[in-house]
């Protein structure tokens, strides 16, 4: 008898050194913006003349070339407007229609990615060796032009009560186009009136997205107007990871 459990003990002792020695920890690295902007309350400024509509389409990587995020941009007569995606350095939680988080600052470091994506200028990141690399997450909030539209409501948006949410949807593709993974994060789920929503960083798992090639982030919420948004459609990511296959 004692020899049989002496001989189980060495079996499960075996077993579980070869389940260690089999595993394989995979590399991340994280996206960084941090020393491509001198100023402060500074944001990148597109010098593209490519006319896409009513807008002009560019382009921007991160310094390692590791991703390629779309960009979009306009002058409506107040200065520069950006769509699909941008990085920037703001900290103005205050005023009504800041595209800064909520919260004030990025998560790591400075320098945050902001996005405003809509139905003519999409928010799409391509990773650049989708053979090495695929999507594994962000950390993601609230922008303050979403947030105070929700907690207080401005010119287009309703203040949130009791059964109004907002969420954020990311889509991922493969190089031809097909979809091979959808999730999505709540930024406000109001259960009762007195609900808020997000409004520090939280960390948004993109692992459902497989091994998608492009990245495209939605958002929708239930105040709208027909088909349209009444609740401002930026949010903030910070810290956008990727993992080795």
């Amino acid at each position: 008898m004692k020899k049989l459990s002496l001989l189980m003990l060495l079996s499960v002792f075996v077993f579980w050194g070869c389940s260690n020695d089999d595993d394989e920890v995979k590399n991340e690295v994280t996206l960084s913006f941090e020393n491509l902007l001198t100023e402060e309350n500074s944001e990148f400024i597109s010098t593209s003349q490519e006319e896409d509509g009513y807008y002009f389409k560019d382009t921007f990587k991160d310094p390692k070339k590791l991703a390629t995020f779309s960009h979009y941009y306009a002058d409506w007569g107040n200065g520069y407007s950006f769509s699909g995606f941008t990085y920037m350095n703001k900290t103005d939680n205050t005023t009504a229609n800041s595209p800064a988080p909520i919260c004030g600052k990025a998560k790591i470091g400075k320098v945050y990615i902001a996005a405003n994506p809509t139905d003519f200028t999409n928010a799409t990141l391509v990773i650049n060796q989708p053979d090495q690399y695929k999507i594994k997450g962000t950390w993601i909030t609230n922008s303050t032009w979403a947030y105070m539209g929700m907690t207080v409501g401005d010119a287009s948006a309703n203040k949130f009560k009791k059964g109004n949410w907002y969420k954020a949807i990311a889509i991922g593709y493969d190089a031809k186009d097909n979809e091979v993974g959808k999730t999505e994060i709540m930024l406000a789920d109001y259960k009762t009136d007195n609900d808020l929503p997000v409004k520090d960083w939280i960390w948004f798992d993109l692992t459902p997205l497989n091994n998608a090639v492009k990245v495209q982030f939605a958002l929708d919420c239930n105040d709208k107007n027909g088909d349209y948004m009444n609740t401002a459609q930026y949010i903030c990511l910070d810290g956008i990871t990727l993992i080795e296959k």
